[in-house]
């Protein structure tokens, strides 16, 4: 009854966030036991958040294979990262209800607030400069990465457009990080690689959008001295 609930609002998550709250993400922490209010298993990690209402303070949210989501909610105040009312879980990420985006940054649904620059540097120097309390965009599941895609698609309309994000190749392997943990492999088929890349052995990489050459705002690496606007979002 609760999964088929968290269904439902999913379908919502866009309307309950953007007018109510977005998240804070502490990633690799999971609730203490001692604080967890209640649990669900769901299909995807949006009907955890969805489900996190009313007296819901946050929500860690952990896969359980094969295809489902691990939910655990607490109405306990986490205020950040170190307090006991969280440990350490490198498979899980814990959601805090906030209720306000920062000066200069925009609610996106499923996605939460974000920072689009005016300035085009290099990505070193975008990483220095995003506003305190963000960092460069980084996609903890599937689902935000193809929320921040819609909304640039239908908000950054006219190619070519291309913005530095969280996301950097470990040596040189096939692996890129996001910024703040979690990886995606250079393979294909990918639900985040345009099927021309990675194709210019670099590690670094941005959203670019060129619709005659195939491009709609898809993963794509580059040289890190190119200088572009910048994605950052709020921690």
């Amino acid at each position: 009854m609760l999964a088929a609930l968290g269904a439902l609002l999913c379908v919502c998550c866009s309307i309950e966030e953007g007018s109510a709250y977005t998240f804070r993400t502490f990633m690799g922490a999971e609730i203490a036991a001692t604080a967890i209010s209640s649990s669900a298993v769901v299909q995807r990690p949006c009907e955890c958040r969805a489900l996190c209402r009313d007296a819901c303070v946050a929500v860690a949210i952990r896969r359980q294979p094969p295809r489902h989501f691990h939910c655990s909610f607490t109405d306990e105040t986490v205020a950040d990262a170190t307090t006991n009312l969280t440990v350490p879980a490198p498979d899980s990420k814990v959601f805090y209800k906030r209720l306000v985006c920062l000066p200069g940054f925009t609610l996106v649904d499923n996605v939460g607030c974000i920072y689009v620059s005016t300035a085009a540097l290099n990505f070193t120097a975008a990483a220095a400069s995003c506003p305190s309390d963000s960092q460069l965009f980084t996609a903890n599941f599937l689902i935000d990465f193809n929320a921040m895609r819609n909304y640039l698609k239908k908000t950054f309309v006219v190619p070519p457009n291309k913005f530095w994000i969280g996301l950097t190749r470990l040596g040189n392997s096939t692996t890129w990080k996001w910024f703040g943990g979690g990886t995606i492999e250079a393979t294909h088929p990918s639900p985040y690689w345009n099927p021309r890349d990675p194709n210019e052995n670099t590690d670094c990489a941005m959203l670019y959008f060129r619709p005659s050459t195939g491009f709609f705002y898809d993963v794509a690496d580059t040289s890190c001295a190119g200088q572009m606007q910048f994605l950052c979002k709020q921690n």
